[in-house]
């Protein structure tokens, strides 16, 4: 009677681990996913000349990155 229970609990048990580990793993990863923003050493595309640059140091006009300000257009 005892081996019965404690192999249920058993049972029970990896079905927990299997089902909702898993389900963590995937909202940890998704997490991770969302948190992935635009910081520091980001390197994004020059609209004008294609050059990347830094998103620290690219100018951001009408929501494009431009390297400098010659191809943002505007004006010194």
């Amino acid at each position: 009677m005892l081996l019965k229970l404690l192999g249920f609990i058993v049972v029970v048990f990896l079905i927990y681990i299997f089902f909702f580990k898993n389900k963590r793993k995937d909202e940890i990863e998704k997490s991770k996913n969302d948190s992935k923003k635009l910081e520091g050493d980001t390197m994004v595309e020059c609209k004008q000349c294609a050059t990347f640059v830094s998103h620290n140091e690219a100018i951001i006009k009408d929501g494009c990155f431009f390297c400098s300000k010659e191809c943002a257009g505007v004006p010194r």
